[in-house]
């Protein structure tokens, strides 16, 4: 059972007594010790700085096998992983599903956020949509309760029908809405924390963060675009997020980063998760214009850093405001990359200085 309240009762440990005898032979010796933990916002979660993210890209809690799915949760167990994130919206619930019946397989002690996503219909009452999503997203998990929910429709200024439906600020932390129905579950015991993702029109997401209403984001920030977290000129063809991360960590909220992978670009297989290109979650980041903007940051390989991979964790890793870094897996291997990166410091000031002029220029496009 997860425990929620008071927080230390939400405190990591790890299981002692699992066997990975098979799965200890790699060609990258990684152990637990290296794993670095940093704490969740003011929430007392303290959760591992690299996070097992469940969704759709990297396919493995989607599509892969049972064992597969087994083997790797175990594996990263070991490796000191306890962050796991997953939502309804990730095969339509088969990764709540696999994560919730793995866990309790392994009789995992493990940090569990999930995510909501509300349809139009539930714009009638989204106090009520938002009860029953969580309460569904529980049972698919088989929890009594989860330590963080959070709500995985874009934000706008107004709100977006159709298959993309968005939700406006209003409808998040105003009277009746998301917030409402995330505090009636938290005073029933069910869920712990509440956050959101931080995806949509950055005006509307600030205006939620200024709020106060919600404990964590998460935030979209890679070597891509970096808006999240870093200056970028005016005229930036990616969306600019205006410093998402610093206005969240000014209000004391926890920040775990996504796409820092740039849905496969920054990766040496970039049809690793399927071989299609992936859906675009932010303005500006097409898949195809992203393969490109990848190839200029190559120059980050080299010395210790022997992929995009890695520079591309180590650069999240270096903001201090971040909490975690979500990564999805496609095997044992991706984990034990991805491990690798906590603890082993970040980008050099060389290679930080080439990337903002790289970012200052938009990767050639104003100042070509």
């Amino acid at each position: 059972m997860l425990l929620l309240l008071p927080v230390k009762k939400c405190a990591f440990h790890l299981p002692l007594n699992l066997n990975y005898a098979n799965i200890r032979s790699r060609s990258r010796q990684v152990r637990r010790e290296t794993m670095q933990y940093r704490m969740l916002g003011k929430t007392g979660l303290k959760i591992s700085e690299i996070g097992f993210g469940c969704g759709n890209n990297a396919v493995l809690m989607v599509r892969a096998s049972y064992q597969e799915q087994l083997r790797a949760v175990r594996h990263a167990l070991e490796l000191g992983i306890n962050y796991f994130d997953t939502a309804f919206a990730y095969g339509l619930g088969k990764s709540e599903e696999n994560l919730g019946k793995i866990l309790n397989e392994l009789s995992a002690s493990a940090v569990v956020s999930t995510k909501i996503r509300l349809e139009p219909e539930a714009a009638a009452d989204i106090r009520a949509a938002t009860i029953q999503a969580v309460e569904a997203g529980l049972k698919r998990l088989q929890r009594k309760s989860v330590d963080l929910i959070q709500l995985h429709n874009r934000v706008t200024v107004e709100r977006s029908p159709g298959k993309r439906f968005s939700l406006t600020p209003k409808d998040v932390v105003g009277p009746g809405g998301v917030i409402d129905g995330f505090k009636e579950m938290r005073d029933k015991g069910k869920v712990g924390y509440f956050g959101f993702s931080g995806l949509g029109d950055p005006k509307a997401l600030h205006e939620v963060i200024e709020s106060g209403e919600f404990h964590s984001v998460q935030a979209y920030y890679n070597l891509l675009n970096p808006s999240a977290g870093q200056p970028v000129p005016r005229g930036f063809s990616a969306l600019d997020y205006g410093r998402l991360i610093d206005r969240a960590a000014a209000k004391g909220m926890g920040v775990a980063v996504i796409r820092v992978l740039a849905a496969g670009a920054l990766t040496s297989d970039p049809t690793a998760g399927g071989g299609s290109s992936p859906e675009p979650l932010s303005p500006g980041s097409d898949y195809t214009l992203d393969l490109e903007r990848a190839e200029k940051v190559k120059f980050l390989i080299g010395g210790d850093i022997k992929s995009l991979t890695e520079a591309a964790i180590r650069f999240a890793l270096m903001k201090p405001e971040v909490s975690a870094v979500l990564v999805g897996f496609s095997n044992t291997a991706h984990i034990d990359e991805a491990v690798a990166c906590s603890g082993a410091g970040g980008l050099s000031q060389d290679a930080m200085s080439r990337l903002r002029k790289l970012w200052d220029n938009d990767f050639g496009k104003l100042n070509p």
